[in-house]
């Protein structure tokens, strides 16, 4: 995997471009941002709503969605994944011009096929692997977060140009881009939300059962499990060094305990329900029609597993021991 950087790019092909970026939640806000601050013409278009008022504050003068997709030569696509077949069809469509950019922040309605762009457009994205305010506040310091990037379509031949100036725009080529397909980075991600982070999240969860069982307090597990920070700072080292070359920061007793303990973990049913997980549900198509049939039907099973994960003893645990680890930080 080659990383594409700085001298890999220009702003040139942005020159005379107006960028609307579609939805100014976390990232859009971000991007749009550094995107201005790299001399790039950006206007918003947003829903009346706690977002809209943002950019209002930070400058802009927010139109309708349908008024930034009639007004911008390159239409950034970021709000929900679940909004974007109807807004796209509904108030993006009847603004494209031929010759306009298509760009997404995540590969999932176009890799899926829910969305499907007109043939007269380019059609990229720009995912970055960082969260929308660490993609600002990297850019404020110099910096920038990697990023996947990819075309779908090359309607005027200069796809690869104005996405490459866009990555550099946001700051993403201090980072190192590099090239994927649509799909990919949506099978990815979910691989990432549905094989990954389930079984951490389930773990840390039967981990902190065990230890109040074994006698420790909620509010020790908690900050022993998480809250510490020991634990993203351990994931941070794993990021500069190496996930095993990390393990030089810690004991000759953490070593040995950690890879001794690590090799008989995991049975044959966890790894092939994982397999089958992602093979089935997320490569053969199950989960997007069971996340599609859960949008339509109002997210009441969402909402039940919210309910669920917040009421719980580890989140009730977390109520008066994160506040005060915040406010010693703090000081």
């Amino acid at each position: 995997m080659k990383l594409l950087t700085e001298k890999d790019a220009s702003l040139e092909p942005l020159k005379g471009k107006t960028v609307a970026i579609i939805g100014y939640g976390n990232q859009g806000r971000a991007q749009g941002l550094n995107l201005r601050d790299s001399g790039i013409k950006v206007i918003v278009g947003n829903r009346d709503d706690e977002y809209r008022k943002q950019a209002i504050k930070d400058g802009f003068e927010p139109m309708t969605i349908a008024e930034a997709a009639e007004a911008g030569d390159i239409l950034h696509i970021l709000t929900t994944d679940e909004s974007q077949p109807v807004i796209c069809d509904d108030q993006i469509a009847p603004g494209i011009q031929p010759g306009n950019t298509l760009m997404w922040g995540s590969g999932y309605n176009v890799g899926f096929n829910l969305i499907k762009p007109p043939t007269e457009t380019d059609a990229i994205m720009i995912a970055p692997r960082m969260t929308g305010n660490m993609v600002r506040e990297l850019f404020q310091h110099g910096k920038g977060a990697i990023a996947q990037c990819a075309i779908h379509q090359d309607a005027t031949g200069h796809a690869n140009e104005t996405m490459l100036a866009l990555c550099k725009g946001i700051g993403l080529t201090r980072g190192g881009v590099f090239m994927s397909t649509f799909r990919e980075e949506a099978e990815l991600d979910l691989f990432a939300e549905q094989v990954y982070w389930p079984v951490l999240a389930a773990w840390v969860q039967e981990c902190f059962k065990m230890g109040v069982e074994f006698g420790f307090s909620p509010e020790l597990m908690v900050m022993e499990l998480y809250a510490s920070s020991e634990t993203s700072e351990i994931m941070g080292l794993m990021a500069k060094n190496g996930f095993f070359k990390q393990m030089s920061f810690h004991s000759t007793t953490s070593q040995y305990g950690t890879l001794s303990r690590c090799r008989d973990i995991l049975n044959d049913e966890i790894k092939s329900k994982s397999r089958e997980r992602f093979l089935k549900g997320i490569r053969g198509g199950e989960f997007i029609k069971e996340w599609s049939h859960e949008q339509a039907t109002g997210l009441k099973r969402l909402a039940d597993l919210l309910k669920e994960a917040h009421g719980g003893a580890m989140s009730q645990a977390e109520k008066n021991l994160i506040p005060q680890i915040q406010s010693a930080h703090s000081l």
